[in-house]
């Protein structure tokens, strides 16, 4: 099983990717701003390294602040999901705007998949599956990189 460990983060000029193991076989992603295709692309490959090391999982997907999308992004983390469908036994998804999983996401996940538009209520799911998560969520990831020099005004 996968024991917490601070979250990883991904960014571009466009936006980022926090991810990583909330608690035990439960994987958290949370996406800002916009998602480019390149972005989107290398997350999905650290997923699915994630996930292939795992027997069962549930993942959670925070898109609330989420602004926009590269197809080429969706279709890429998207096809990692469905590829490893035998092993996500909860897909839940914080979504940003107002239109509904297409009828395919929907037949591919089927029961497994929940989509919400309540911060509060994909919380409360997150931390009933993942109770280490409240404290992880609150922390910042670590900067990619430090300066050796701070900036002074």
């Amino acid at each position: 099983m996968q024991k917490s460990a601070p979250l990883e983060l991904l960014a571009d000029a466009s936006g980022s990717v926090t991810f990583g193991w909330a608690d035990d076989r439960v994987y958290y992603a949370r996406f800002s701003r916009s998602l480019s295709a390149r972005l989107g692309e290398t997350f999905a490959a650290r997923l699915a390294a994630a996930v292939e090391g795992v027997t069962s999982l549930s993942y959670f997907a925070d898109a609330r602040d989420l602004e926009s999308y590269d197809l080429a992004a969706r279709s890429a983390i998207l096809r990692v999901l469905g590829r490893q469908r035998s092993k996500i036994e909860h897909l839940e998804v914080l979504w940003w705007d107002g239109t509904e999983p297409r009828e395919a996401v929907r037949a591919t996940f089927g029961e497994s998949l929940h989509v919400t538009r309540n911060a509060a209520e994909f919380e409360a799911r997150l931390v009933a599956y993942a109770p280490q998560a409240r404290s992880m969520l609150v922390a910042k990831p670590e900067p990619p990189y430090r300066s050796r020099w701070p900036l002074r005004r």
